[in-house]
Order: structure tokens, then sequence, then C-alpha cells
């Protein structure tokens, strides 16, 4: 019995599947299916950009839902192959800026013949779009460097992009916001140059990012250069040339400013410790004297101080000066043949000693010698002079343009 039982059911297995088959395959009666989330794409875009001057502003990802009939089969496929269906509107036809409520054509699978299914409800049934004016510009470059922090002892000194503008192109309500194409960068211990690709963000006048969606850029990252060189604080002095009665030991210096700041590489940088203004020469600086210089710094740094010139104001320790009239002339080398007579009677000198001593110089002590081994005709010349002290070897003249007019004649 039980056997018999089975068989029996097997056999009512069969004929069921079999009378499906049949009611699938050859009968294959009429149906309806509702397809969702079909996608909306658009044609003729690039007429519309090219011909036309518009675009399409926002970004339409709506979706449509469509209620076919037609037979099983076919709506079975529809439903097996539903990525493939979309909603495509064409823009072609568009010719001015303002909304529009547009139409769509069904594109189906290649699996489905179009005249095997209707459609007969869509949900919408037309798609809104708003088309605006294309704009075109440039849009320029700045960068935020704020977070980029150097080592010590090194100075950011300059930045540069590859690209100092970029070209945004779409809706003109979006591009017409755009204030510039920032660029922000943070690092931290900065110590060589650093030379990097970086994304930009398109933002308003008010710092906010701009929503890209709509736009086009013929740049898609700025490749930005930081320069970063070592700085040293460098001192400024001056050499001395003892002369007058005075000696580097005796003048009491300062130099405004004190120090300037260099910038370079540090090969250059690391040899440098010190700027020489220049040579001061005792032999002709007053007891309080007052002199500019002209910084001149090494090559391949720069002073990014500022400053161009310094001031050296000198002044002496212990020392006075006194003018003398110097009446003891005497004449060197003068030519063969020739008697040397001097018009001029006194030379008023400048005289530098200590305090205990330039009482005590007169003008017994002071020496006016002319040297006129280059004077080798009769005439009158103005003959440069040296002038001795003698008996106080570290009284000094300050001073090295003292002249007499001397007369040279034949003698008879």
């Amino acid at each position: 019995m039980k056997r018999s039982k089975l068989i029996t059911m097997a056999i009512s297995l069969l004929a069921a599947i079999c009378l499906w088959v049949y009611v699938v395959t050859v009968v294959n009666p009429d149906g309806d299916t509702i397809i969702s989330d079909i996608p909306v794409t658009f044609s003729g875009q690039e007429v519309l950009r090219e011909d036309q001057g518009l675009v399409i502003k926002g970004d339409y990802t709506d979706m449509v839902s469509v209620h076919f009939y037609g037979k099983n089969t076919d709506l079975k496929k529809l439903e097996q192959y539903k990525d493939e269906i979309s909603a495509v509107v064409d823009v072609s036809k568009v010719r001015s800026a303002k909304e529009y409520q547009l139409t769509y054509q069904l594109t189906l699978p290649n699996a489905v013949q179009a005249s095997a299914v209707q459609d007969t409800d869509r949900n919408p049934s037309v798609i809104t779009i708003q088309v605006e004016k294309l704009a075109r510009r440039e849009i320029e470059v700045r960068g935020d460097f704020t977070g980029v922090e150097v080592a010590e002892g090194y100075l950011l000194e300059s930045t540069s992009f590859d690209y100092d503008t970029v070209t945004v192109e779409g809706p003109e309500s979006i591009v017409s916001t755009i204030s510039c194409a920032q660029i922000v960068m943070s690092r931290t211990n900065v110590d060589k140059n650093i030379t990097e690709s970086v994304d930009y963000t398109l933002v308003d006048a008010d710092g906010n990012a701009v929503d890209t969606t709509d736009l086009t850029t013929d740049v898609d990252s700025i490749e930005v250069e930081l320069d970063v060189v070592k700085y040293k604080q460098v001192p400024l002095s001056v050499n001395f040339i003892d002369g007058g009665g005075a000696t580097g030991a005796d003048a009491d210096v300062d130099i405004d400013p004190k120090s300037i700041t260099l910038a370079g590489d540090a090969t250059v940088l690391d040899s440098v410790n010190m700027i020489v203004l220049g040579n001061v020469d005792l032999g002709a600086t007053d007891n309080n004297a007052v002199l500019s210089f002209d910084i001149k710094i090494p090559n391949d740094a720069k002073n990014v101080s500022g400053e161009e010139t310094a001031t050296v104001t000198i002044k002496i320790k212990n020392k006075r000066t006194k003018v003398i009239g110097a009446t003891n002339i005497a004449f060197i080398n003068a030519p063969d043949g020739f008697d040397a007579r001097s018009i001029t009677q006194l030379v008023q000198t400048t005289v530098r000693a200590s305090n205990t001593e330039i009482d005590r110089i007169a003008a017994n002590n002071l020496r006016v010698v002319a040297d006129l081994s280059e004077y080798t005709q009769a005439g009158t010349y103005q003959v440069p002079v040296t002038i001795y002290i003698d008996g106080y070897p570290d009284a000094g003249v300050i001073g090295d343009d003292y002249k007499i007019v001397v007369v040279l004649e034949a003698v008879k």
C-alpha cells in the first residue's frame, strides 16, 4: 500500500509540473509588473553646451517607476534585466535658460522587444529641469599655509604654484559665486623644500566650499612648492685702523642695527658668523663720530631683516683733542738746483692725546714735513704734508688732508 501511494504522489507531481510548463510556455498568459528605480539620463547635452551655451543645473539622480503590461515571459525578462532600463530625456532642442518639464523615452533591455510590452503609467510622467547659461571663468589659486610649521632655525621663504588660475565652467549662478581655488597645507617640523601635488577646493567669498557637481575644471590638482631656507642672526662689526693717537681699544662703538637676519642654504650660512661693515680709520675720525655703512651680505644669502644700511657711532675714551698751530715747516727731497720756500706759515693741526698729555703738547712739538720729490719745475704748488708730534709717541694727528703752499725757485 505504501509503495502504491508513493507512486501515485509522484505521478501527480509530474502532472502538475507538466501542466505548469504548458501554461507558462504554451499558453503564456498576459500579466503586468511595476519596475521601480529606473535612472534618468540625458541626451543632447553636448549640443546644448556647445551650440547653445546652456547647461543643466543640478544633479538629477531622480528615479522613475513604470507600470508595464505584456506576456509573462517578457515581463520576467524586464525584471531580470531591469538594470538595463533607463529613462532618456532629450535636451538637444532646448534653446533658452529657464525651467522645463520634458518627457522621456524608455530604453529597454536587448532581451525584450519594444513591441512586446506596453507601459500605461509612469511616475513621474515628466522630468523637471532647470537650464542656465553656461559660464566660464579664470579662478585665482590661493594658498593657506598657516598650518605649515617649519623646524627651529628655518624659514618658509616663499610658496609657488604650477598654475596661478583654474578655468571653471558650469551654470552661471554657481560659477559667479566662486571666489578662489583654495589650497590648504599642514606640515610640521619642515626643514627642507617640498614639492607636492595637492587637491584644491573652490570656495565662495565667505570661505564656504562651493558644490562642484555641475562644474568642470581644467586642472584636477595643483603642484605646490614650499621654499624652506635656514635663517641665522648675524652680528655687525667694523675694523679699526689705529691712528690719530687712538686704537680700537680706545673706541666705544654702537652699531644700529646690531645684527641682521640672513636666510639661505645651510652650507652658506654655517660659515657666516659676522658681517664686517668696513674699516674705520681712527686717524681720520673725531672723538665723536657718526658713520653710515652699506650692509653687504654674502652671495647666495638674503637679508630678511630688511635693513640695508647701518649707523656706527664711535666715541673715543679718555682722549681729548686740541687744535695747535704748527709753525715748524721743513722740506725733504727738494729737487737739485731749486730753493723751496713755504708761503704757508702756520698749519692748524688737530691733535689727540690722553687727558694728561694733551695740555703739555705745544707748537714746538709739531713738525710739518713736505716731501718735494714729485716737483721738478719752478712754480707755486699746494703740497701735502705729514705732521709729526715729537716727544709724545702715544699722541696723534687727526686728519690726513693737511697742505701748504710752496714756491720752488731755481737757484741763481
